[in-house]
């Protein structure tokens, strides 16, 4: 049973005021058994629209779940998508206030700044790389709105896949001579190395990710814009941000990412 508009407005509602709260709530998928991605989907956008109407710019886009044993724990069998804000975007070594968000955690990800309008369906990846300016070295910053991060994939979806702001480097390198799946990453806390990956993390390759997302945008009537920004997936573990750490993530050939966390 699929759910009313006017019960799928309340869970908008619902969202929005635990964002600006910062007071997480109940899991939907608790309370509403039968709620579907498509339905996830709706709340998700319905949300941004919102934000938009109050004066806030979507500048791009995020994608989750974009490694295969992610979507298995999760129990889906493909990535998800969600909208990146201007008001989130941070600046590389900024200190950025932990008050800011209820429970905060950082994934290191290659961001992708287009140059070139991209909309599917039949986007290939050949495509999605002739599409792609430069990338760029880049954190984000997820969140939940959820208590203690109860939550499965839709309940994700709907909460923005707990999308909350993202750090970009100071560095666009071109992708013509390089190979995203081959592009390492140290992520680096307070001075110690806490974890390392590659950008075959991402769905096999970055510019994969950017082909599924153009294409799975069609299917809602959407597509990527020139001038936006695509982060496509952490390329290790979440880890947990507490009020004194400093994060540093150093990209093979693309550069340096940090961002330092206070009360």
């Amino acid at each position: 049973m699929t759910l009313s508009a006017d019960e799928l407005n309340s869970l908008t509602v619902e969202l929005m005021a635990a964002h600006a709260d910062r007071a997480p709530v109940q899991a939907f998928s608790e309370r509403h058994p039968s709620l579907t991605q498509e339905e996830a989907y709706r709340i998700q956008l319905a949300n941004a629209e919102a934000k938009v109407r109050s004066g806030a710019q979507v500048i791009g886009m995020k994608v989750g779940y974009t490694s295969r044993a992610t979507q298995q724990q999760f129990g889906i069998d493909e990535p998800v998508f969600g909208l990146l804000m201007d008001s989130g975007v941070r600046r590389d070594g900024e200190e950025i206030s932990c008050a800011e968000m209820i429970s905060p955690k950082i994934e290191p990800e290659i961001a992708c700044l287009l140059k070139e309008d991209l909309k599917g369906p039949g986007v290939a990846v050949a495509h999605a790389l002739a599409a792609i300016a430069g990338v760029m070295p880049s954190f984000e910053l997820v969140d939940s709105r959820f208590r203690d991060w109860k939550a499965n994939a839709i309940d994700m979806t709907a909460d923005n896949v707990g999308g909350w702001g993202i750090v970009l480097g100071g560095r666009l390198t071109p992708v013509e001579t390089i190979d995203l799946r081959t592009v390492g990453v140290v992520l680096e806390r307070n001075g110690r190395v806490v974890s390392t990956g590659s950008g075959a993390a991402a769905l096999g390759n970055p510019a994969d990710v950017l082909a599924w997302l153009a294409n799975k945008l069609a299917s809602f009537n959407l597509g990527l814009k020139k001038g936006q920004v695509v982060i496509t997936g952490s390329l290790v573990r979440a880890e947990p941000i507490q009020p004194g750490d400093c994060y540093r993530a150093e990209f093979d050939r693309i550069g340096v990412v940090s961002a330092t966390f206070v009360p």
